[in-house]
């Protein structure tokens, strides 16, 4: 975070994970001043301090990404009193920021302080909870038994928790003496440029999704057949499989199309999970109507199908041929598996049921 000039190919504050760096930073010198300084007080300061010093570091990046837009609905909720009152230092920091980085690429942030500090809040609330849940098991401190709902006071609870202002653009004002020679070097740093001119990150981050599927699976169908194997000599793909963690169709079981991995020759879901799921793979194989599960290389399940006919029932390998629709509620069972981190759970659930898939090759496919 002090941007060391002498160290080369140092990341920019937006490409910093700052619950990584709290979680670091506090487990290392808990454990210096337990053996230095024994006492609760001091490394307790120490945290927080270092909380206050991240908090502010990911309020820069909220406001470096942050997308907000200025409409007359969101002025006629502005609470009387609030539309001129202390959140105006939100407004000030964030047209700083504009001022220091002129890109055309950068988000539209032309609002309201009220807007800002709206938009503040629910940004930087994932960031808070993790670091509750951090200190909460380091501390063994109880939480407040508000947190466990949704509602609007969990952002006052948290501040609460953590020792954190609710106004959080105090602390700018608290260490200005410290932060501000910080705040203009990260802004000078040209790997920000690059980072806002570029996809991202942005924050907050969003939860990732799998791909959108058609509702009726004949445009699957008629997708698939427009397909063509990359390596063969414009033979039609027996076997064409998608992912449904980016949409890239590949040729399952297709020797043309095999991969090295790890000095195995591998077919091309397999290589593909590898680089795009860190060897997790979600796919449908498309002519068979199937889902495809993938852990390893020689791991893998067959799952029910997010498609089902007018009987609510799946046709698997479309041996009825009824026609086929999408399934919100199990498509979105399937990506709660992935968002949970499921998918080895459920394939060795399923190898339990089903000896079969004990000893099926995965690894071609």
């Amino acid at each position: 975070l002090t941007q060391d000039r002498k160290i080369e190919a140092i990341p920019s504050i937006l490409e910093v994970d700052l619950f990584h760096v709290l979680v670091r930073h506090v487990l290392f010198y808990s454990e210096k001043c337990r053996s230095l300084r024994p006492t609760p007080l001091s490394s307790s300061i120490d945290d927080l301090y270092l909380l206050h010093l991240v908090t502010m570091v990911h309020i820069v990046q909220i406001l470096l990404t942050c997308e907000t837009e200025k409409t007359k609905a969101d002025q006629e909720q502005i609470p009387e009193g609030h539309r001129h009152c202390a959140f105006v230092n939100i407004s000030h920091i964030n047209v700083y920021l504009t001022m220091s980085l002129s890109l055309p690429n950068r988000p539209n942030t032309t609002s309201c302080p009220w807007q800002l500090r709206q938009m503040l809040r629910a940004a930087i609330l994932p960031f808070f909870r993790c670091a509750a849940l951090f200190f909460h098991f380091l501390l063994g401190v109880p939480l407040p038994s508000g947190l466990q709902g949704n509602g609007p006071e969990q952002f006052d609870l948290l501040c609460h928790y953590l020792s954190l202002p609710t106004n959080l653009t105090t602390l700018f004002d608290t260490y200005r003496e410290t932060v501000d020679p910080l705040l203009r070097r990260w802004l000078d740093d040209i790997n920000i440029l690059r980072s806002l001119n570029e996809v991202g990150p942005w924050y907050p981050r969003k939860l990732n999704k799998m791909v959108h599927l058609p509702q009726d699976y004949s445009s699957l169908i008629n997708k698939a057949s427009r397909f063509r194997c990359p390596h063969s000599d414009g033979e039609d793909n027996r076997t064409p499989t998608l992912c449904l963690v980016c949409g890239t169709i590949l040729c399952s079981q297709c020797y043309s199309c095999q991969a090295e991995l790890d000095g195995e020759d591998v077919g091309a879901c397999i290589a593909h999970s590898a680089i795009c799921g860190a060897g997790i793979g979600i796919f449908l194989r498309v002519r068979e109507c199937q889902t495809l599960l993938l852990c390893g290389k020689n791991k893998g399940c067959f799952y029910p199908p997010p498609y089902l006919d007018e009987y609510g029932e799946t046709d698997q390998l479309l041996r009825r041929g009824n026609p086929l629709r999408l399934c919100l509620e199990r498509y979105h069972k399937l990506q709660r598996l992935w968002h949970l981190h499921a998918i080895p759970e459920e394939i060795a659930h399923a190898q339990e049921a089903n000896q079969s898939f004990t000893t099926n090759d995965w690894q071609h496919l």
